[in-house]
């Protein structure tokens, strides 16, 4: 898996809406496979949003979604390090999409399920698609690992 700059923000077609710049615009960040990463992973979403001109609501719902995408790589897939992606998109209504790849995983990708009342775990995805518009993946490049990925409408 390819090493990102911690500050490789793009932004490509910019347009200015109310003195914020809009267009597509990213952020590839990596970070090790540990449990503190998923609080570094929501940090960067936190703080990358609001610049972008996104509002408090959305930003809550793509740092929860950020959240517990990057607690599944963690404990679903043996990968040591997790490539973070977050995305905006003003071209086709105002969107945040979120991604996360891990190295390894298998052939078939997550699940949503219904956790029982009585277990700790298994409301990630459920939490995913209520707060997400869509939400998929697909294998990561070169054959190695999954993306999962997760589309929030900001309009």
């Amino acid at each position: 898996m390819p090493v990102a700059s911690p500050h490789s923000t793009t932004m490509l077609r910019p347009t200015s809406v109310g003195g914020t710049r809009l267009g597509l615009r990213h952020e590839r960040f990596q970070l090790p496979a540990h449990g503190a990463s998923v609080a570094a992973a929501r940090r960067r979403v936190r703080s990358r949003l609001p610049g972008w001109g996104f509002g408090a609501e959305v930003c809550d719902a793509a740092e929860l979604v950020m959240s517990e995408l990057f607690t599944n790589a963690l404990v679903h897939t043996g990968t040591d390090q997790i490539l973070c992606v977050i995305r905006a998109d003003d071209s086709a209504g105002r969107a945040v999409y979120v991604e996360v790849a891990d190295q390894g995983g298998g052939p078939v990708g997550p699940t949503a399920r219904r956790a029982g009342a009585d277990e700790e775990s298994g409301r990630g995805l459920m939490l995913v698609c209520a707060l997400a518009e869509a939400w998929g993946d697909r294998p990561a490049g070169a054959g190695h690992g999954r993306v999962v990925w997760a589309r929030l409408r900001a309009d």
